[in-house]
């Protein structure tokens, strides 16, 4: 039996959290359900079991340019939101909100079908435990998990497009922009989260855009693309130690205060 629990969702926030996705992403609640299920028979597996496969027109862009880019793009990512917590039995866990940015992907051919995945794919085992990167972010989220916190991480952005002649990522159009950003306040809101931590630039600058009465607690993205931030932020080098006892430190300093 797995330590931990993966989007076990109560059936409440499940049903609204569908209803704001689905302003978004054309996939059924029934399908949206099937996606969760697959994933929680996967989180104790080993390896990298394949994402789940949907068509591109899930999404619409507002956009008509923006529209023939996404039509045309080597590689769309897509992540749907998971939540964490410790398998205990405790039904009543406060709920700490990890935000990131879009759901990069990486191909070197046009894949023509959506890879759905989590945020870092941490419903994935070797994600969590062997990865390096994704290892990393694990570790921090643990310390919030085995401190009896639920944690639900999401993007600002719930869609990532490419390029049509390589995986270099483009910017999203003001339109869609808008869109998400308005399903991400009201995502937010179903999950009334003591805290929200945002990882990188462009989320902590999301979630000052939508101004919510909750606090919010800035890191850099924990990646190693980040590691100057992290020991400018720090003082000290940005080794894996050293991350997870500084984010230890300042995050429960702040969620102590609350």
């Amino acid at each position: 039996m797995s330590d931990y629990l993966f989007s076990q969702f109560k059936a409440n926030e499940f049903e609204a959290l569908h209803k704001e996705l689905s302003k978004v992403l054309d996939i059924s609640q029934d399908k949206l359900q099937a996606l969760y299920e697959e994933m929680q028979q996967e989180f104790e597996l080993e390896g990298y079991p394949d994402d789940r496969r949907l068509p591109r027109n899930i999404f619409h862009s507002h956009d008509e340019s923006f529209q023939k880019c996404y039509e045309d793009a080597l590689v769309i990512g897509v992540d749907i939101p998971s939540l964490l917590e410790k398998n205990n039995n405790i039904s009543n866990k406060k709920t700490v909100v990890i935000l990131g940015q879009d759901p990069l992907r990486k191909s070197n051919k046009k894949v023509e079908e959506i890879g759905i995945a989590t945020p870092y794919a941490l419903h994935l085992k070797n994600c969590r435990e062997k990865l390096r990167n994704t290892r990393l972010y694990f570790d921090l989220i643990k310390v919030l998990l085995d401190a009896g916190y639920r944690v639900y991480l999401t993007d600002i952005f719930k869609v990532w497009v490419s390029e049509a002649s390589c995986d270099r990522g483009i910017p999203l159009n003001k339109k869609d922009s808008i869109r998400f950003i308005q399903v991400l306040k009201a995502e937010l809101e179903i999950f009334e989260p003591l805290a929200i931590v945002t990882w990188g630039r462009e989320a902590s600058n999301g979630i000052r855009s939508i101004k919510l009465e909750v606090k919010h607690l800035e890191f850099p993205h924990p990646s190693g693309a980040a590691n100057g931030a992290w020991g400018r932020l720090m003082g000290k080098p940005a080794t894996r130690e050293n991350r997870i006892d500084f984010w230890q430190q300042k995050v429960f300093a702040h969620l102590s205060g609350l």
